[in-house]
């Protein structure tokens, strides 16, 4: 009786000892993949960022373009209307 205690103690050990160690392998590699797709989502992300970066350079070159367009109009329309009233200051004088 004592020595089947001990054998059923032993396999009771080997029995844990396996669970133990399928249950590591299980878990390195569940914590592998985590890190894999930690990694994808990380590198994803930066994408993301440098995609919208790119936009608001973008956006930016657009709108001081736009705004050199709007103030060279403005500036022809101030010289025009300075041409203008300088030729009328003229008829006016003679």
């Amino acid at each position: 009786m004592r020595y089947l205690a001990i054998v059923s103690a032993a396999a009771l050990a080997m029995g844990l000892a396996a669970c133990s160690n399928e249950t590591e392998q299980k878990t390195e590699a569940a914590a592998d993949a985590a890190g894999d797709d930690i990694e994808e989502n990380v590198d994803t992300a930066g994408q993301v960022v440098d995609n919208a970066m790119e936009d608001v350079e973008a956006g930016v070159d657009k709108a001081a373009k736009d705004l050199d367009a709007e103030a060279d109009k403005a500036g022809d329309k101030i010289e025009k209307e300075w041409d203008e009233a300088k030729a009328e200051a003229k008829e006016e004088a003679q």
